[in-house]
C-alpha cells in the first residue's frame, strides 16, 4: 500500500528551513545598501544595519541602538507624529530631515511600517530609508537657477544643436516683444537676428569653439530694430559631450543711443567755442575741451588737468569766495579775472554748476566762461571817450543819417544857451543854421565825401548869430558802413569880432599914417622952402632958428611915434602873413598833395591847383605860433598836433594820416616831450588850444 503524501507535507519537503532563512534575510538586511532600522513600538531602536551606520557617520551600532529614534531628526514633534501614524495606519513613507553624528544635516527618504506576528499583532516597526540629502540639495539649486533664469533681467534662450529655441525667460519674451513663448518656442535663433548670416556664423563659432560673446543687431517681434549683446556657450554633459545651445543677452538699444548721445553732446563740448571745464568734487579739473585751452594759451590738456582752478585767479581771495558761494548755492555766474600761461590778465564771463545724477547727489562741477577781455577792455575806451566826448570844451553833436540830433554834449548846450538835451534831441541839426541851404550842402559835403570843415554862421536858443568853427565826420562801422554824423562846434564869435576891430584898426592906422606922411612930406617943403627964405635973411633964419629947432624936436617926436605904429602895424602883419603860411604848408598843403596823388580828372586838377593857389591867402595862429615857438617839431608832429587840438582821437588820427595807430602814440609822446608836457599832467589837446 503505498504511502499518500499530502500537499501540506510536499510544501514542508521544499521549504527552506527557519533557521536558514532568518540567516538570509538578516544577511540580506545587514547588506542592503538602503539604511534599515529595527525599533520597538515606543520607537527605541534595537537595530540599525551597516548602511544606516555609515549615514549616520557611526562606526559601531552601540552608539544608536537603545536610543529614540526621534533624537536622530531635525524636528522632534514631526518625528513623534510620523510614529503616530506609523501605529494608527500601519505605514508611513516620506521625507524626513535629521542629524548626522557630526551634527551635519540631512535628508533621507523614509519608508517605515509595523511588523506584526502571526496573529496580527504589531510587535515592532521598521523602516528603510536612502540619503537624498545631495538630491535635495541639487533640487534646490536647481529650483534657484530655474527661478534666477526665469527671473532674470537678462534674456537667456535655450536651443538644441541645430539651433531651435527649446526655452526662453520672461525678460527674452518681453525684449521680443510679446509673453507668449509659444511665439518663440521651436523657431531658429537665426530668424532674431537683422542678419541671418552673421547669426548663422556666430552658431559655427559657439559649436566650434564653445563660446562667442559680442554685441549684434536684431528684430523683434513687431519688426523693429535692437541691439543686443549676446553671451552664447555650448552646455556640455558630465562626459564632455554636448547637449545644448544657450545664450544671455540683454538689451543695448538704449545704451547705444545713449552712447550715441554721449558721442555728439562730447563732440559739442569739445569744439565748443565757449571755454568748458570739468572738476572733481574736490576742485581738480578732470576735462578741459580746445577753446579752454585756447583762452588759457595752452596746446596739451596735460598742462591744466589735476591743477585746481584756483591756480588761474587772478586773486585768490576772489577765486574763493566765488567757490565758497558756488558749494553754498550749487551754481556761480558773474565775471571772474584770471592769468593766461604767459601771465597776461584775462577776464571772463563765466557760469559755474554742480551736476547731479538721477538720484541728485552731486558728481562734478561744471563751468562753461567766454573770453571777454576784449570787451571789457572796449568798454573801458568806451567810457573814457563817453567822458571825454560828455566833458570836451568843444560843443559835440552825433546825428543819424538823415541830419537828426541823437546826442548833444554839455558843451553844446553852454553854446547854444539850452540847458536840458530834450530841448535839442529830435532836431534836425539844419534848424541850428543861420543859412539852412548852407548847412544843407555841408551835410550832402559830408555823406559824399565823409567830412567836412569851415565856418558857418549859426542861431542860438535867443536867435542872437554866432560864429561857429565847424568839423563834420560821417562815423563808419568796422565794415565800413556809415553808422552816425559826428560834428565837433568852436564859437568863434569874439575872434572874428577881436579880428574885424584889427582889421579896422589896421586900416584905420594905415589911413593915420598916409595923413601923418603927407603932412611931414608937406612940412618938409615948407621947411625947406622956409630955409631958402632964412638963407637970405641970416637975421630972420637966426630969430627963426630956435623956433625951427622946437618944430624940429616935435617932427622928431611925432616921426618917432608914427614909426613905431607903422612897425608894430608891419610886424602884426608879417605876423600873420607868417603864420598863413606856416599853416598852409604844413596844415593844408600835405593834405593837397596826398590829394593830387588820388588819380583826380583833369577838371579836378584844375580845382585843387585853384585851391592851393587860394590856400595861400588863409590866415592860421596857431601853427605859426608853434612851429615858431617850437622849432624842433618835424612836420608829421605839427600835423599831429594840429589833429589832437580838433579833438581827433588816435585812431582817426591813424585813418587821416594813413599810419598806424602806434606811430599816432609815437608822434603824441614825442610832442608832449618837445613842449615840455613829459612828465606834466596836463591834457594835451587843451594845452594845444592855448596856443591858437
Amino acid at each position: 500500500m503505498s504511502e499518500d503524501v499530502s500537499p501540506a507535507s510536499a510544501a514542508e519537503k521544499h521549504t527552506i528551513p527557519i533557521g536558514k532563512d532568518i540567516r538570509i534575510k538578516d544577511y540580506t538586511i545587514a547588506s542592503s545598501i538602503n539604511g534599515v532600522a529595527i525599533g520597538d513600538l515606543n520607537g527605541v531602536l534595537t537595530y540599525v544595519n551597516a548602511a544606516a551606520l555609515k549615514m549616520w557617520g557611526g562606526e559601531d551600532p552601540s552608539d544608536i541602538i537603545g536610543k529614540s529614534a526621534t533624537l536622530f531628526a531635525q524636528s522632534e514633534p514631526e518625528a513623534l507624529g510620523i510614529m503616530h501614524t506609523i501605529l494608527e495606519k500601519g505605514e508611513w513613507s516620506g521625507e524626513i530631515a535629521g542629524w548626522r553624528k557630526n551634527g551635519d544635516p540631512i535628508t533621507v527618504l523614509m519608508s517605515a511600517s509595523l511588523v506584526r506576528d502571526e496573529n496580527g499583532q504589531p510587535i515592532s516597526m521598521i523602516c528603510s530609508f536612502i540619503d537624498i540629502t545631495d538630491r535635495k540639495r541639487m533640487e534646490e539649486e536647481l529650483r534657484v537657477k530655474d527661478s534666477a533664469i526665469a527671473s532674470s533681467i537678462n534674456g537667456i534662450v535655450m536651443g538644441d544643436l541645430d539651433g531651435h529655441v527649446t526655452y526662453v525667460n520672461q525678460a527674452a519674451l518681453k525684449m521680443w516683444g510679446t509673453d507668449n513663448p509659444g511665439d518663440v518656442l521651436g523657431k531658429p535663433v537665426t530668424v532674431f537676428a537683422q542678419s541671418e548670416e552673421e547669426a548663422l556664423r556666430i552658431m559655427q563659432v559657439v559649436l566650434d569653439e564653445g563660446r562667442w560673446s559680442g554685441e549684434i543687431m536684431g528684430r523683434i517681434m513687431d519688426g523693429s530694430p535692437i541691439a543686443v549683446h549676446v553671451s552664447a556657450s555650448l552646455v556640455r554633459n558630465e562626459k564632455g559631450e554636448p547637449i545644448c545651445l544657450m545664450c544671455s543677452f540683454i538689451d543695448v538699444s538704449e545704451r547705444k543711443r545713449i552712447e550715441n548721445e554721449l558721442r555728439i553732446m562730447g563732440s559739442a563740448i569739445a569744439s565748443s567755442l565757449n571755454g568748458i571745464g570739468i572738476g572733481d568734487l574736490a576742485g581738480n579739473i578732470i576735462y578741459v575741451n580746445d577753446a579752454a585751452l585756447r583762452m588759457w594759451g595752452a596746446q596739451d590738456a596735460g598742462e591744466v588737468i589735476g591743477k585746481s582752478p584756483l591756480e588761474f585767479a587772478d586773486s585768490q581771495e576772489e577765486a574763493l569766495k566765488v567757490f565758497e558761494e558756488f558749494m553754498e548755492k550749487g551754481g556761480w555766474s558773474g565775471e571772474i579775472s584770471g592769468r593766461r600761461k604767459d601771465g597776461s590778465p584775462i577776464t571772463v564771463l563765466m557760469t559755474a554748476s554742480l551736476v547731479r545724477n538721477e538720484k541728485g547727489e552731486p558728481v562734478c562741477m561744471m563751468d562753461s566762461f567766454v573770453d571777454i577781455t576784449d570787451r571789457k577792455r572796449m568798454e573801458e575806451e568806451l567810457k573814457i571817450k563817453d567822458f571825454a566826448i560828455a566833458s570836451a570844451i568843444n560843443g559835440i553833436v552825433i546825428g543819424d543819417l538823415a541830419g537828426n540830433i541823437t546826442y548833444v554834449n554839455q558843451a553844446f548846450l553852454d553854446l547854444w544857451g539850452g540847458t536840458s538835451p530834450d530841448e535839442v534831441i529830435g532836431k534836425s541839426a539844419l534848424t541850428f543854421a543861420q543859412s539852412p541851404e548852407d548847412a544843407r550842402k555841408i551835410l550832402q559835403a559830408v555823406i559824399e565825401g565823409g567830412t567836412w570843415k569851415g565856418e558857418i554862421a549859426a542861431r542860438k536858443k535867443s536867435g542872437r548869430l554866432l560864429a561857429v568853427q565847424l568839423s563834420a565826420n560821417m562815423v563808419r562801422n568796422a565794415d565800413g558802413t556809415p553808422i552816425c554824423l559826428m560834428a565837433s562846434f568852436v564859437d568863434i564869435t569874439e575872434r572874428m569880432v577881436a579880428e574885424q576891430k584889427l582889421q579896422r584898426a589896421y586900416e584905420s592906422l594905415e589911413q593915420r599914417v598916409e595923413e601923418r606922411t603927407g603932412e611931414l612930406v608937406r612940412a618938409n617943403v615948407r621947411l625947406k622952402k622956409e630955409i631958402e627964405e632964412r638963407k637970405q635973411a641970416e637975421m630972420s633964419l637966426l630969430q627963426k632958428e630956435e623956433e625951427l629947432r622946437l618944430k624940429s624936436i616935435n617932427l622928431e617926436e611925432a616921426n618917432t611915434a608914427l614909426k613905431v605904429l607903422l612897425k608894430r602895424g608891419e610886424q602884426d602883419r608879417s605876423e600873420l602873413e607868417d603864420k598863413v603860411l606856416s599853416n598852409i604848408k604844413e596844415l593844408a598843403l600835405p593834405y593837397v598833395e596826398k590829394l593830387r596823388n588820388t588819380g583826380l580828372d583833369d577838371k579836378q586838377k584844375t580845382f585843387l591847383e585853384i585851391l592851393e593857389s587860394n590856400l595861400n591867402d588863409i590866415v592860421s595862429p596857431f601853427l605859426k605860433k608853434l612851429s615858431s615857438q617850437y622849432l624842433n617839431l618835424t612836420p608829421t608832429e605839427i600835423q599831429v598836433a594840429n589833429l589832437i587840438r580838433e579833438g581827433k582821437s588816435t585812431k582817426e588820427i591813424a585813418e587821416v594820416l594813413t599810419i598806424s595807430e602806434r606811430a599816432i602814440e609815437f608822434h603824441r609822446n614825442n610832442i608832449r616831450d618837445k613842449l615840455g608836457l613829459k612828465k606834466s599832467k596836463t591834457n594835451l589837446r587843451s594845452y594845444l588850444m592855448t596856443l591858437s
